[in-house]
Formats: C-alpha cells, sequence, structure tokens
C-alpha cells in the first residue's frame, strides 16, 4: 500500500497538468480569386525537347472554380517559442521542367533538398532578393543537391534554371512550423496553436500579401478564416 499511494499521486498530479494545459487549436480557411484571373499562356518547351511533348500552361496564377493554388499561409513569424528544424529535408523536384512543389516552406535550420526528376540537364540558382545564393549544376539521374545554409526566417530564397528559363519555384523561411500551402482547392489548415489571436498572412509569389487577425480557441473546433485576391489589387 505504501508503494501504491505515492504512483496514485502522482497520476493525479498529471491528470491535473494536463487538464490546466490550454489545449492546442487551429485554423483553416480557403484563398480566393475575384475577377477575372490572369490568362495562362502556353509554355513554349520545344527548345528541350526531353522536357516533355504534352502541351502545359505558365503557372504564374493558377485559378480553379475560383480558388487559388500556390498560396503561402502561416502565422507571422515570431509568434513565439522555440522549434528546433526537423532532420527530414523539404524536396522539390524537377519534373517536365517545372519545379514541383512550386511553393514550399522550410523551418529555419532545416534543409532543402532539389531532385532531378527530368532526363536532362538543370542548373539550379537561388536568389535570395538580387543576390544569387548558389548556383549549381544538376545532370539528368545526378544527387540531389542538397543546401543546409537556406537563409534566416523572413528570408524567401527563388529558385530558377538559366537552362530553362520559364522554370521558377520558392522557398519561403520561418521561424515556427504553423505554415500550409494551398492546392488546387484553395484550402489550407494549421494545426498545433495555442489559444489566443494570432496574425495570419496569405503570401502568392505574383499577387503580393495578405494578413488578416485570427482569434484561436482550444478545442477540436477550428478559427475559420478566407483570404481575397482580386484582379485588380
Amino acid at each position: 500500500m505504501s508503494r501504491v499511494i505515492p504512483l496514485l499521486l502522482l497520476a493525479l498530479a498529471a491528470c491535473a497538468d494536463a487538464e490546466a494545459a490550454p489545449k492546442a487549436g487551429s485554423i483553416k480557411g480557403t484563398v480566393v480569386f475575384e475577377g477575372t484571373p490572369p490568362e495562362r499562356a502556353p509554355l513554349d518547351r520545344t527548345a528541350d525537347p526531353k522536357c516533355g511533348s504534352e502541351p502545359v500552361l505558365a503557372e504564374d496564377v493558377v485559378v480553379t472554380d475560383g480558388k487559388l493554388r500556390d498560396v503561402f499561409v502561416r502565422i507571422k513569424n515570431g509568434s513565439g517559442g522555440t522549434h528546433a528544424a526537423p532532420e527530414d529535408p523539404v524536396v522539390v523536384t524537377q519534373t517536365g521542367c517545372r519545379y514541383t512543389p512550386r511553393v514550399v516552406g522550410v523551418l529555419a535550420g532545416q534543409s532543402l533538398e532539389i531532385h532531378n526528376g527530368d532526363p536532362t540537364f538543370h542548373n539550379v540558382r537561388g536568389n535570395l532578393g538580387k543576390k544569387i545564393a548558389f548556383n549549381l549544376p544538376q545532370a539528368a539521374k545526378s544527387k540531389p543537391i542538397r543546401r543546409d545554409d537556406l537563409g534566416a526566417a523572413g528570408d524567401v530564397v527563388s529558385l530558377a534554371c538559366d537552362v530553362h528559363p520559364w522554370m521558377a519555384g520558392w522557398a519561403v523561411i520561418t521561424d515556427h512550423p504553423y505554415f500550409a500551402v494551398t492546392g488546387e482547392d484553395g484550402k489550407f489548415l494549421i494545426t498545433g496553436l495555442k489559444p489566443g489571436t494570432y496574425t495570419v498572412e496569405a503570401w502568392h509569389p505574383t499577387l503580393g500579401l495578405k494578413t488578416t487577425k485570427v482569434k484561436v480557441k482550444k478545442g477540436k473546433k477550428a478559427a475559420v478564416t478566407k483570404f481575397v485576391f482580386r484582379a485588380a489589387d
């Protein structure tokens, strides 16, 4: 009995701590485009037949049923907490002479890997503003390019290929893991948030930045918000 009582007290204390700790909340929403979206011109890839023969369209602004793709949505940097960088890298693959995904989020200190899935030669040029951060060759079937020193939180590294000038991608560096990138349906979900009021940013490489305030409560019910980009913006 003398051993059971301390164990029981520990269990009760653990339950009390769990109840006292704020439960995580979440934010979900949709990014929409109002008005007539820019026309997506056909990409001319005939200069390199190894890029593929199927017709593809430019990806500067991709709108499907009014929903906007490739929008990076995050809690604003500096929202608190310390977050260790994951050991697994963020992976971008060159497929059909295009970067997939086109927009990714990278936690500060996390690595970025660029794979060549094409049967052709690329060079991968990473630009930090007007400065070239790296410019590396990548032949077909070669090892991935890995960058462990991508930049600091708040930086945006753009990816380009001088062999195929239509190629473009972006890696957005954050100081926390609370971000998402919209797909064809324009939806996003950010989980694991402590209760509180947050500034949420939605950034698109071509259309720019939108911000809003969102109040997150504990529990399973997510806070809901929406970002609207317009043709006239």
